[in-house]
């Protein structure tokens, strides 16, 4: 089977991915995701793997620190060579350092170590609210007026909202192709980010309003 072919086939037969990233589920499970990229040629299934990997090794550990991230950072991008995968990662770093040097900033701590372009630019500007890259990431403003709260939704919402538009402009530009493929995956990553979260969120709000109401009863009767 042709490359081309293959692609259409495989894109076909995932279901069209929401205009907002703000559901309850995602629009395909991960086994039939995962049944679907068996249509892969081996070459592009390995790329897949490996941005897969990053992603979830960056999803599940939100305790990692900068330091940690680096060498892992360095490994994927020094092997892979397919120049979407390494863009879907540099963007998410980029973000992950900006967001990094906000809270080192607020609790009075030095610039972070970090990865990606931005580095440098948020040392020289670290006394900027914005470290002057408003520009660039004029959501950086929004975030910065809410990391004084204790809830982290609001500021969770902005950071996959950055990500779903910017790959989701993207991939108008493609359609049948295995950046296509690379798109739709990221997209259905930061989906299935938020239905996580929403369910965490929906557990804890459950468990909440059960203490409450044991406390409402022992109330009653004391």
């Amino acid at each position: 089977m042709k490359r081309g072919n293959t692609y259409y086939t495989l894109l076909a037969s995932l279901p069209a991915l929401p205009r907002s990233f703000e559901v309850d589920r995602v629009p395909i499970t991960l086994p039939r995701l995962e049944h679907r990229l068996k249509m892969l040629t081996p070459e592009d299934a390995e790329v897949v793997a490996q941005l897969r990997a990053f992603l979830l090794w960056d999803r599940h550990r939100r305790d990692r620190t900068d330091e940690e991230v680096i060498p892992y950072y360095d490994e994927f991008m020094s092997t892979m060579a397919n120049p979407l995968a390494r863009d879907i990662v540099s963007f998410r770093m980029d973000i992950r350092t900006i967001m990094s040097g906000l809270r080192r900033r607020r609790r009075g701590l030095p610039p972070p170590p970090g990865v990606g372009q931005w580095v440098d630019h948020i040392r020289r500007n670290w006394d900027h609210p914005q470290f002057k890259l408003a520009w660039q990431h004029p959501w950086i403003a929004e975030v910065v007026g809410l990391l004084g709260t204790t809830d982290c939704l609001p500021v969770e919402r902005i950071l996959l909202g950055v990500g779903w538009n910017h790959w989701a402009r993207l991939a108008e530009q493609h359609y049948f192709d295995f950046e296509a493929v690379l798109l739709y995956l990221a997209r259905w990553e930061i989906l299935s980010r938020w239905v996580g979260q929403d369910a965490t969120l929906g557990r804890q709000r459950f468990e909440q309003l059960i203490m409450e109401s044991l406390n409402e009863y022992v109330n009653l009767y004391q």
